[in-house]
């Protein structure tokens, strides 16, 4: 079977946004290829051997994020969708070289080629993201969570999930009622669901993501406490959480602000992130704004995530 295989070579900016853009013009899978988070990682964690020097120095410091589609796509029109909407963000942020090209690829390649590059790694001190078809041998309380990369947003290798994930064991509470709002693979769901959550509610709005999340969950044997749903919060029924995350991006998270709170009981924490660094004053403000104290945050790279308490 043929696929078409649409390149962008973007920046550490705009990575989560173009990789968002190509999952909903409905690509079959995703890869991101990121030589400065590889060589981050290899130097932080020497143990683990996670790549091909080779390889890093291939890629220099682009991003560079490969979408696989159906061979019955019309790739002028992908690629034509693609640079309106690099043009348009180009406006809110860098998006680095901004190219963008396409190649019809065999499935069999996209299926076998991308897993060499996809090796288990840390998202926390104590918390390992690695693929099912790796060998690990975990360490003395440390939590493993395998999952099916590539296949939709959000594989944890960005700041901004990151972070979330250290202030969520910082902040989940063993019993806690979790919303992982946007949960795009459920990373997050299934970590929260690890550090003792009693229920935990993934919703995103991404028909690929929603497949991948309950796969992931699935794989991670957490049916019994993690619940997928696809829609909006405002769709979803009016029910009291201890915990939430939101890792979207800053403009989401200040619409959706208006309904959180029929979401919160006394005491619920929001771990918003995905927050680029000149928006936090705007989404700190409207936080504070209806109530909510700020009670923890924290900085990676251009990005910054922020715990808020009812």
């Amino acid at each position: 079977m043929k696929w078409i295989e649409v390149e962008v070579v973007t920046n550490n900016d705009a990575a989560e946004a173009v990789s968002e853009k190509l999952m909903s013009m409905g690509a079959k899978g995703t890869e991101m290829i990121d030589a400065l988070e590889f060589s981050r990682v290899l130097k932080d964690n020497i143990y683990i051997d996670y790549v091909d020097e080779d390889f890093l120095d291939r890629y220099g410091t682009d991003i560079i994020i490969k979408a696989y589609f159906s061979e019955d796509r019309n790739p002028v029109k992908l690629s034509e969708e693609l640079g309106l909407f690099l043009s348009g963000i180009t406006k809110y942020m860098n998006i680095g070289k901004g190219e963008v090209k396409y190649s019809l690829r065999d499935d069999n390649e996209w299926k076998d080629v991308w897993k060499q590059y996809f090796k288990p790694f840390y998202l926390t001190d104590s918390v390992v993201i690695k693929p099912g078809w790796e060998a690990y041998s975990p360490k003395e309380k440390e939590i493993i969570i395998e999952m099916d990369p590539g296949m939709a947003f959000g594989t944890g290798t960005h700041e901004t999930t990151k972070m979330c994930a250290v202030l969520g064991k910082k902040h989940i509470n063993i019993g806690d009622r979790v919303l992982d709002l946007g949960c795009g693979t459920a990373i997050l769901a299934i970590l929260s669901a690890e550090l003792g959550a009693s229920s935990v509610l993934a919703a995103d709005i991404d028909d690929a993501a929603v497949k991948v999340a309950r796969k992931n969950i699935d794989i991670n044997n957490q049916t019994d406490i993690i619940e997928v749903k696809q829609d909006v919060l405002s769709n979803l029924p009016k029910e009291s959480f201890d915990l939430i995350f939101i890792n979207i991006i800053a403009d989401v998270i200040l619409d959706i602000s208006k309904d959180i709170k029929d979401y919160t009981n006394n005491g619920s924490r929001i771990i918003l992130s995905g927050i680029i660094k000149d928006r936090k004053p705007e989404v700190k403000e409207r936080y504070i704004g209806l109530g909510f104290s700020l009670i923890d945050e924290m900085s990676m790279g251009e990005w910054e995530a922020m715990v808020f308490s009812a």
